[in-house]
């Protein structure tokens, strides 16, 4: 599905199947750290399509990406930031993080040892600090 969603189409004919939820709920039920890592990256490419926004805001999302954000595996610390940092994108999305509490440990991912982890964390940070036009 990756592959797939490398192109437009593809990432908004997967999300016209119903993949999303099925994403979402893996978060929750996922033990093994190769197949975590494999769904965060699905969906932060799956991010970009046009619906995925409204299926995302309306899913538990938020908060199970919230649950990642202290894993001991940093590639799953970083794309669960990265992840996050993209539901910020509109108005809406920055609410609900906000309220989801996605503040606090993404201002303790600033510590994280790992460069990549502190990257997505001040991303993630910097999307919800963004009003409509942009500024911070």
């Amino acid at each position: 599905m990756i592959a797939i969603a490398e192109y437009t189409y593809g990432v908004d004919q997967i999300i016209h199947l119903g993949i999303l939820p099925v994403l979402i709920d893996k978060l929750v039920e996922e033990k093994i750290e190769v197949i975590m890592i494999l769904i965060l990256s699905l969906l932060k490419v799956l991010m970009e399509g046009e619906m995925a926004p409204m299926v995302i805001q309306s899913s538990d999302a938020l908060g199970r990406l919230n649950s990642h954000l202290t894993s001991p595996e940093y590639k799953i610390r970083e794309l669960s930031a990265m992840n996050l940092g993209s539901i910020s994108y509109n108005q809406i999305g920055k609410e609900q993080a906000i309220d989801a509490g996605s503040i606090a440990p993404l201002c303790k991912m600033l510590s994280d040892k790992v460069s990549e982890v502190r990257t997505a964390a001040t991303r993630a940070l910097n999307s919800l600090a963004q009003n409509k036009e942009g500024k911070v």
